[in-house]
This record gives structure tokens, C-alpha cells and sequence, in this order.
């Protein structure tokens, strides 16, 4: 694993809760390795590009990240547009490239991992201090109304576009690594 060991400060749930949330890091990391800067662009029809999947999933711990740490959200808002939704959006062309996009989704799942990293069982029960303006139905505000259901959303979404990201390098002919 890259990420360094937990924080003495996170108690037992906080601690289990950031090594699950450095896992699924990690397993996104596994299967982006072995793209380059063409095939990380395509996708045979019903896949999106392995690029596409970095953006999205950074979009989803930005936010959260904005939503419950100092500063906002790190990310642009041009960033959100392009990278939240699906990929009819991007440019393809004038898109990052992987390596950049790469070393953009560690700094993004850092910060926010320095917020789970020192978590306490009183923490996943506190209410989101900022208004959610996401163009999001209420079911989903309300899951992002407190940190540990965001929390929550943050690690299934990352596992759901992770098992994406395997039937695509299986439509690709690369192997999926576990």
C-alpha cells in the first residue's frame, strides 16, 4: 500500500474506516496502471475511457471533501462540468494526460483523507456545515447531509466504477489484476 500508516489519533472505527477508504484507492490505482495516454482516451462501445473514470471519481471526493473540510472544493467548476457527468463532455484531445490526471487523483484523495483519517465515531453523525448545491434529487442530499453516509457514498461509488474499470480492461484484452 502507498499511504502511510493511520494517524495515532483515529480510534478503532476510524482507523477500519481509513483503511477501507485507502483500499478502494488503491484498487483504482491497480487498474489504471498498464493504460498510456491513447488507450486511457478510448473505449470499445459501452465503456467509458479509464480517463474519464480518474475525473469522475475525483469529482465525488472533491465534493465531499468540500463539503466537510476548510477551503471548499479544490477542484474548478469547469473541472465538475467536463468530469461529473458522463463523457460527452470532454475533450478529448485537450484532456490532461493520464499521468497528470493520476497525480491529480492522489492530492485529491489526500485531502480528503486527512479528514477520515482522523475520525472518531461522534464524527460520521455530524451534520454537513455548508448549504449541498449539487444538482442532486433530495435523496442524495440527504445521503450528503451527514459525514458518514457521504463517507459511505464516496467508498461505493469508488467500488462500482472500479468493477467498470475491470470489464473494461477485460473489453480491452488487459488482465484485471485481482
Amino acid at each position: 500500500m502507498t499511504i502511510s500508516p493511520v494517524a495515532p489519533t483515529t480510534d478503532a472505527l476510524g482507523a477500519h474506516l481509513l483503511q477501507e477508504f485507502d483500499l478502494a484507492y488503491e484498487m483504482i490505482l491497480e487498474l489504471i496502471d498498464g493504460f498510456d495516454n491513447e488507450t486511457a482516451r478510448t473505449a470499445p462501445e459501452g465503456h467509458m475511457p479509464a480517463l474519464w473514470f480518474l475525473g469522475h471519481l475525483m469529482c465525488s471526493k472533491d465534493y465531499v471533501s468540500g463539503l466537510y473540510q476548510e477551503g471548499g472544493i479544490a477542484l474548478s467548476l469547469e473541472f465538475y462540468d467536463k468530469w461529473a457527468g458522463d463523457c460527452d463532455k470532454v475533450d478529448w484531445e485537450g484532456a490532461p494526460s493520464l499521468d497528470e490526471m493520476v497525480g491529480l487523483y492522489k492530492q485529491i484523495h489526500q485531502r480528503l483523507r486527512e479528514l477520515v483519517s482522523t475520525l472518531t465515531v461522534e464524527d460520521l453523525h455530524r451534520e454537513c456545515p455548508v448549504e449541498i448545491q449539487a444538482p442532486l434529487d433530495d435523496y442524495w442530499k440527504t445521503r450528503l447531509a451527514k459525514l458518514g453516509s457521504a463517507l459511505s457514498l464516496v467508498q461505493m461509488h469508488d467500488a462500482y466504477h472500479g468493477g467498470q474499470l475491470g470489464s473494461l480492461r477485460g473489453a480491452l484484452g488487459m488482465t484485471v489484476p485481482f
